[in-house]
């Protein structure tokens, strides 16, 4: 014989079933027995009650219980997120550190990665990215030129022009970087953003001559956001260009070296961007109203 549980609440069922069973069976009984059979009837009632009560305290106490271990899973979760948060906070610390350390590299690039990573959260976030993308756009953006460690000093102090084989160890740093990464899990996407941040948007950039949106959106971002910071930053081969070059070097090469819509995304927070740094503003607004209007044509 099979019993079929008509729902979840099955406790409550049985109190249910076992209550009007009870007053079914007293009924049944006083009524064909007879008044000399009432005690019978009354004790199998006052059983049925008694099982009812029963019952009753078994469900109150296993709905206590799940009530409890539910705080105590909550309270597990809260200390699991904390726990979490502090991980992520002593992991981000650490890219940090990192990123310092390869600008240390130079006395050029000091400062460099930070800066990249400012600017290209700003792009990405003007272009809609959402945080988790932001998130991942800035370590990889503080880890871009992680590569370079493995490229001499006296490569990137160079002040004359490289050397062939200088300039392919040079465009090397981008493959270098993006192996280092390739070992961590958890830096996959940012390995990927890395690796192809010297691609070019009309396809002559290296190491694989990526072309358009086959380069990823981080890598895009990131190219504009390297270029603008170099430019604007003394290097051994050149001194620094002020904003009005700089924008219009960037202007020169949307479509080409960069993504038009990338540099537009520039554009409409360099307010931000000059407010933040040393950098001058336009020097006049004329040619910031120009620049907007040329590279919104592109």
């Amino acid at each position: 014989m099979r019993c079929k549980i008509l729902s979840d609440s099955f406790p409550t069922n049985c109190i249910a079933v076992l209550t009007i069973g009870g007053c079914l069976i007293w009924l049944c009984i006083s009524g064909y027995l007879g008044m000399q059979k009432l005690e019978a009837a009354g004790i199998i009632s006052v059983s049925m009650l008694v099982m009812y009560y029963v019952l009753t305290y078994l469900e109150r106490t296993a709905r206590l219980r799940q009530i409890k271990r539910n705080w105590e899973l909550a309270g597990e979760k809260v200390h699991l997120i904390e726990s979490v948060a502090k991980l992520e906070e002593s992991y981000f610390s650490t890219i940090q550190s990192m990123a310092a350390a390869i600008d240390t590299n130079s006395t050029y690039s000091n400062g460099h990665s930070a800066r990249v990573a400012g600017f290209a959260v700003k792009i990405g976030r003007a272009m809609g990215l959402c945080q988790d993308e932001l998130d991942t756009l800035e370590r990889a953006a503080l880890l871009h030129d992680i590569g370079s460690i493995y490229i001499p000093d006296h490569v990137w102090r160079k002040e004359g022009p490289l050397t062939v084989e200088e300039q392919s160890l040079v465009r090397q740093h981008p493959v270098l970087g993006a192996e280092i990464l390739d070992s961590v899990t958890s830096l996959k996407q940012e390995s990927q953003a890395i690796l192809h941040h010297h691609e070019r948007y009309d396809g002559t950039g290296y190491p694989y001559g990526l072309k358009g949106l086959a380069i990823p959106l981080e890598s895009r971002i990131l190219a504009v956001a390297d270029a603008f910071d170099a430019m604007t930053s003394e290097r051994p081969y050149r001194s620094v260009l002020n904003m009005r070059d700089a924008l219009e070097e960037l202007y020169s090469n949307a479509g080409n070296q960069f993504d038009p819509r990338v540099v537009e995304g520039f554009l409409t927070v360099l307010d931000d961007i000059t407010r933040e740094t040393e950098i001058m503003p336009f020097p006049d607004k004329r040619f910031g109203a120009r620049v907007y209007s040329m590279v919104g044509n592109c």
